[in-house]
């Protein structure tokens, strides 16, 4: 696989500390030919279903042989491994507490090793920056075109996420928010596949908090300022939406409010 150079981060680190741009140095120190991306380090402390989901609907966007670097990370210094694997899309860094699983759903060929072996570890690893330590050494040498066999053993299995499925009940399908964006938009589970095969012809009606739903729109402006609406996101996802205003504050409401659909 070519290597295309690009370096991407998602993580809960935030901006107002040193801790991202530490990782970037530590990539630009073993590549200084990468090109670092931020997808985002604004992603809630320690929701790491919330980083799967954002790493899983934007590495596609990018070139083949990038690197993907995720961390979401409250379990950092226990047992939990340090995983590097090999997609026929790129590479993806992070621990193995889930936050890759739902990539792994989608790239049905891979090759998982723990990251163990110098120069993609640092010569002294902490137990609270795993980040620093770990995913941005191995990042910066595969960025470069290091051997991926060289990063440490093979692994046969990896941690699932226990992330919440979709569940159909005759004329109903449940579902629930995963992300919320810094709009506001409230983010579901439910892909538009999903809704679609379910919902056909019918008519259909969605239930969220006190609110009750008629119709998929397709744009904010289809209704009035200050007004909730559904549609599907750019994602791919259906999600409760408002226009010009935020949703998450309208609600009061955020990740894991269930949503309900139901057909006639």
């Amino acid at each position: 696989m070519d290597i295309s150079g690009i370096v991407t981060f998602t993580t809960d680190f935030g901006t107002s500390d040193p801790y991202a741009g530490i990782m970037k140095g530590i990539v630009m120190s073993a590549n200084p030919n990468a090109r670092i991306i931020d997808l985002t380090h604004q992603i809630p402390p320690h929701d790491i279903v919330s980083g799967a989901f954002v790493l899983m609907r934007s590495f596609v966007y990018f070139p083949k042989g990038s690197v993907h670097v995720a961390v979401v990370d409250p379990g950092v210094g226990g047992s939990r491994k340090n995983l590097a694997v090999r997609t026929e899309s790129g590479y993806f860094i992070g621990p193995d507490n889930g936050i890759l699983g739902l990539v792994l759903d989608m790239e049905k060929n891979y090759e998982i090793r723990e990251i163990t072996n110098p120069p993609f570890v640092l010569n002294k690893i902490s137990d609270t920056f795993h980040g620093r330590d770990v995913y941005s050494p191995c990042a910066g040498q595969l960025s470069a075109g290091a051997h991926f066999e060289d990063v440490g053993r093979e692994l046969k299995r990896f941690t699932n996420l226990d992330y919440p499925r979709v569940l159909r009940e005759g004329d109903m399908i449940r579902g629930e928010i995963v992300s919320v964006d810094s709009f506001g938009n409230l983010i579901t589970n439910i892909d538009e596949h999903t809704f679609r095969s379910f919902a056909g012809k019918k008519v259909i009606e969605i239930y969220f908090g006190s609110e009750r739903f008629s119709k998929i729109h397709q744009r904010y402006g289809d209704v009035e300022h200050g007004r909730p609406l559904v549609l599907i996101g750019s994602c791919g996802f259906l999600e409760i939406s408002m226009n010009e205003g935020s949703a998450a504050s309208y609600f009061m409401t955020s990740v894991g409010s269930p949503v309900t659909i139901r057909k006639f």
